[in-house]
């Protein structure tokens, strides 16, 4: 459970100091006077200069020892004339500070710290966290406490000295050390989600040699599980998952490519501050590898809107601010976020200094590249050898028709293409404001009738056209406009994709109509039936024109009968565009004569060879003009033109990954006042907040690799204690710094500084080693205490602040999934690959946008993966995830929550993995020699790591024989538990698989002891 800073600073004071140190010691500006300044001045005082009353500062000493209005609010060595002390021991409610309309009254004691403080000499010190790490001296032990383990003999390693520096000075006895059968499944669970064998845990049982604990962490991180379960911890800082987010939230096929990198780099320990510059700033090494630029992919992983209508460029900012925010929070522990719309309360961090900040990620393009491995590009290479032989094949006839067309036959054709077939008259739309549902802005209406959309990367979209069609109109000529130097659509192959065209006539008194076309023609197409995709009422279908995206183009449309209104109508045609991008420039033209008829958009540079004299034309014009002849105008040159372009659409390509690269153009970086990128302020360059140690650009301007270079950089006092904080969390279930979001002046202080400095210095010093820094945690003696609860640490240390004892937690959602799907022997322990997924509750995926998700279930074998590759879909996610507190992955999580509901036993028992597990680990004890009773013994050590208790025992034989007496009574009862079809006597399988819902449903096979 996470407390509000208020309470957990409240617990962690009844700890953390001594009630004489406070009251007889010299007062610690950072311990004693920061936190009342900053719970209840810096609001009003503060760095936010908007809220800052009487242009006071008592965050800043020199501000707070100048002469204001009213008098010097601290006068050093006399707090009898300082201003400060005069207004919080006033009476007079005009006069008294904090304001009683602040509602925040200090206590007595709290005015007696100021007074004494000012007494002192009113020193102020940096905020912890700001200073520079410092290498603190290892604490000599101290002699035994009464009674409790010898502590020479107890200590593992450095780690342990300062935690028992602090124990003895509160006059507490660490914990013993927990029996091996807990030890080897704590660190199995811990390094790598997943329980132990009962032989592993029975060889670490009787391994007596003294390395036996550290070969089993070896062991451990040496496992390809280990990146598993540390990538997922990271997987949750970088807000992972398969798909955009938002109304629409479209999948992300390829953003598992991002989550196999992860798991890889902390396979191979990939020191932390290449992990770091890689994964901000990968695009941007000299050379970049195909991985360096994968690794950027963790901030692709922000929300991305596609609704139609939205402002591209309020989202683009939005995610921006969340890259910004998401950089600060995970590796400096910072709350930037705070200082979007106004300099931060209580951090020294200005309104100005955010967007200097924001400006590194406001160059970044997000762009979809292909990426492969050499195994993909080779298996790639052997599909491209076999395409490019069948398109041989397919082109030699074309080639060879193209060869038979004599210049007699194009004279005869190119007189037609000098007159137009049928008479259009052009349409413009009658009102505007009509054309599209909810977005009127993002269109134009031009001179010449065409109608200008401003280009986005949006799908299932409709434009309305509100026309008036002549009477008698026979058909309509949809033209989709290329401009010069622009593409004629907005999706991704900078084209569109039209799923339907019709028409509406809605009559006077409000009934709706709708009219559907007969026939339609289009110049070119992709898919040679993509004229018939338009019509054809299915929005899964459509005509695109992606091999073309710089030449407009035409459809043309004929009516079942010529048009004849009813007065008062109106008439309505809908461009649905449900599967890739919209049109960005088109026009709107009707006919009355009779169709069907011919899409006759010759392009502007087949027309000028047409004007050209034959003996004026180049070998080149002829050839495009004799192919254009043969695609359009005749059957047979446009049969085995459509074969050629029919095998080219399955051309292979390599799979795209997501990635962060620096844009075209460099883009200017405003102040966004109050946090409205509409309303711009100062321009900004790149830069980091002036309380922490200066940027050092490799050139005139900062960019993100230098940003990155900063993070790691030696001077850098926060990234080090921040990634520490983190690997400490997930090994104790706290972390040193509580609040390990915020090591800012509102977050808690360190339980043990020294030792949170000793193991930063040492994490950075011996080459950012992730493992070597787990490993010396794990082997200390404090990682290796019993857990069991202690009742004289009841109140003196409820939340384990002082680290007597060892952490108990529950498993994380993925994990609880893994470990049934482990014990039950059903586990695929396959690595990395496409996301996967399981059986989803029915009519689930409806509660998508329109439905739009479609959940094909993986084969059987896919299905039981681990739960990190678990697709991921941000709208609609996976139920047993979230009934485990799986973050929704729209922001970083630093630390996941814990509840405990009714709901999670529920899943534990009916959810279809969960019923399958207990299947297969019945299936597993039906096999195993022996009679039922060791049958269930061996499923109790399977589950929980160790042998049942006696009356453990007793209770689930006496459940099996229930279990057993009830499926004989009823057969068929028997076989729809085991799955259907049984052969042979189903009744004690049955009662197995009884037993074994109740040991996946244990509390200990989920927790982490």
């Amino acid at each position: 459970m996470r407390f509000p800073p208020s309470i957990s600073a409240f617990l962690l004071a009844t700890v953390a100091v001594p009630a004489s140190l406070s009251a007889a010691g010299k007062v610690d500006f950072d311990r004693d006077i920061r936190p009342i300044l900053a719970e209840n001045c810096t609001n009003c005082h503060g760095p936010d200069e908007r809220d800052r009353k009487g242009k006071l500062r008592f965050d800043v000493r020199d501000d707070a020892l100048q002469e204001h209005e009213g008098g010097i609010p601290i006068v050093p060595g006399k707090p009898e004339k300082s201003e400060l002390i005069e207004r919080v021991y006033s009476t007079d409610k005009d006069d008294v500070m904090p304001p009683p309309k602040s509602n925040k009254t200090l206590k007595a004691e709290q005015k007696d710290l100021l007074k004494r403080w000012i007494a002192e000499g009113a020193e102020y010190r940096m905020h912890w966290s700001f200073e520079p790490v410092k290498a603190s001296p290892v604490p000599e032990l101290a002699k035994p406490i009464a009674g409790a383990v010898d502590l020479q003999e107890w200590a593992g390693n450095p780690i342990d000295h300062f935690i028992l520096a602090r124990l003895n000075a509160e006059g507490i006895a660490p914990s013993p050390e927990a029996d091996r059968r807990t030890l080897a499944r704590r660190l199995s669970l811990d390094l790598l989600g997943l329980p132990p064998t009962p032989d592993e845990v029975e060889a670490f049982v009787s391994d007596a040699a003294p390395d036996a604990y550290e070969r089993l962490v070896d062991r451990l991180l040496a496992s390809p599980h280990f990146g598993e379960r540390w990538g997922r911890h990271w997987l949750d800082l970088a807000r992972y998952a398969d798909s955009d987010g938002y109304e629409k939230d479209l999948a992300r096929p390829y953003a598992y490519l991002f989550r196999d990198w992860v798991i890889a780099a902390f396979n191979r320990d990939l020191p932390f501050d290449e992990f770091t510059i890689e994964q901000i700033a990968g695009d941007l090494l000299p050379d970049a590898t195909e991985q360096q630029k994968i690794a950027t992919g963790f901030h692709r992983q922000t929300l991305t809107n596609r609704e139609g209508g939205v402002d591209k460029e309020e989202f683009r900012c939005k995610a921006t601010v969340d890259r910004a925010s998401t950089t600060g929070e995970v590796w400096l522990g910072l709350t930037l976020g705070c200082a979007e719309c106004h300099s931060h309360k209580f951090d020294p961090i200005s309104h100005k200094e955010f967007y200097q900040f924001y400006s590194f990620f406001n160059n970044a393009s997000e762009r979809d590249i292909p990426e492969p491995t050499q195994e993909e590009l080779a298996t790639h290479q052997a599909a491209m050898d076999g395409w490019q032989k069948k398109h041989t094949e397919l082109e030699q006839p074309l080639q060879a028709y193209l060869g038979k067309i004599t210049s007699d036959t194009l004279a005869e054709w190119e007189a037609t293409l000098l007159v137009p077939a049928e008479h259009w008259t052009v349409l413009p739309p009658t009102r505007l404001a009509a054309i599209m549902e909810g977005a009127e802005e993002q269109f134009t209406a031009q001179k010449d009738g065409s109608i200008i959309a401003r280009s986005r990367d949006s799908v299932r979209t409709r434009y309305r056209i509100a026309v008036a069609p002549p009477r008698g109109t026979t058909g309509f000529r949809l033209e989709a406009l290329a401009d010069p130097g622009k593409n004629v659509g907005s999706g991704k192959d900078a084209a569109f994709g039209l799923s339907e065209f019709y028409a509406t006539i809605e009559l006077r008194g409000g009934e709706t109509k709708r009219v559907n076309f007969v026939h339609a023609a289009v110049d070119f197409a992709d898919d040679p039936k993509g004229a018939e995709h338009i019509i054809d009422n299915d929005r899964t279908t459509h005509w695109t024109v992606k091999k073309q995206p710089k030449s407009s183009h035409v459809a043309v449309f004929t009516l079942p009968e010529p048009l004849d209104l009813p007065e008062g109508a109106r008439f309505e045609l809908h461009a649905e565009f449900f599967t890739e991008g919209v049109m960005s420039h088109f026009r709107i033209a009707a006919t009355t004569d009779a169709g069907p008829f011919t899409p006759d958009l010759t392009p502007d540079e087949i027309l000028a060879i047409v004007r050209t004299p034959g003996e004026k034309r180049t070998v080149a014009q002829w050839k495009a003009l004799t192919h254009y002849y043969a695609v359009v105008a005749d059957d047979e040159g446009r049969e085995l033109n459509a074969a050629v372009l029919a095998h080219d659409a399955q051309k292979p390509v390599l799979k795209p990954t997501m990635a962060l690269v620096m844009a075209a153009d460099r883009r200017s970086t405003h102040i966004h006042i109050r946090g409205d990128f509409l309303q711009k302020g100062d321009e900004v360059q790149s830069g980091t907040p002036a309380f922490l140690p200066p940027l050092q650009p490799r050139g005139a301007t900062a960019d993100r690799l230098d940003l990155a270079r900063w993070l790691v950089s030696s001077a850098n006092p926060l990234t080090p204690r921040v990634r520490v904080n983190h690997i400490w969390l997930h090994l104790f279930g706290r972390g040193l710094v509580a609040t390990e979001n915020d090591f800012g002046t509102r977050g808690e202080k360190p339980s043990h500084p020294e030792l949170l400095d000793w193991l930063a210095e040492d994490f950075r010093s011996h080459g950012w080693s992730q493992k070597r820094l787990i490993k010396e945690i794990v082997t200390s003696a404090a990682y290796r205490q019993s857990s069991n609860w202690r009742t004289d640490l009841a109140q003196r240390d409820p939340l384990n602040v002082l680290l007597a004892r060892q952490g108990r937690f529950r498993l994380e959602a993925e994990a609880v999934r893994d470990v049934n799907l482990a014990v039950s022997g059903l586990l695929n322990s396959k690595v990395g690959g496409p996301s996967i997924k399981p059986p989803l509750p029915p009519d689930l995926a409806a509660l998508s946008y329109a439905g739009g998700l479609k959940w094909t279930e993986s084969p059987l074998a896919e299905q039981y993966r681990r739960g990190m590759y678990i697709h991921f879909q941000r709208t609609v996610p996976f139920p047993m995830l979230i009934t485990f507190d799986a973050p929704e992955s729209n922001v970083a999580c630093t630390r996941r929550e814990r509840s405990n509901t009714p709901l999670q036993a529920l899943t534990l028992l009916n959810d279809h993995t969960a019923v399958e597990c207990a299947r297969g680990l019945g299936r597993r004890l039906s096999v195993q020699t022996g009679g039922v009773p060791d049958q269930i013994r061996y499923g109790f050590e399977l589950a929980i790591g160790r042998p049942p208790e006696p009356a453990e025992m007793a209770r689930l034989q006496q459940f099996c024989d229930l279990q057993t007496r009830a499926f004989r009574d009823d057969p068929e009862a028997a076989r729809q538990l085991l799955g259907g079809k049984y052969d042979g006597d189903p009744v004690v399988p049955a009662a197995l698989v009884a037993v074994s819902r109740v040991l996946l449903n244990l509390d200990e096979l989920i927790t982490r002891p």
